[in-house]
């Protein structure tokens, strides 16, 4: 079975590095909001193989709690 979703994991200096691929867009979600963002908290770059579409979840430090907190933001970019 074909796994269209890439996660990347955007660098400091904006370049990317591929993380794996998933099946499905929930899925690799998932991944980032549970597993990425907490051990090892950046921003994601998910892209749809298929269509294209790019979604950015940035991870958010409460500086208070110094706890991460993932932020789902949607672009699509085609």
């Amino acid at each position: 079975m074909s796994e269209p979703f890439d996660i990347f994991k955007v660098e400091e200096n904006g370049s990317v590095r591929w993380i794996r691929a998933i099946v499905d867009l929930e899925g690799a979600k998932l991944c980032v909001q549970k597993v990425l963002a907490i051990t090892a908290p950046a921003d994601y770059l998910i892209l749809n193989q298929r269509s294209g579409e790019r979604i950015i979840i940035k991870t958010v430090t409460q500086p208070l709690l110094h706890v991460k907190i993932p932020l789902l933001i949607a672009s699509s970019r085609n």
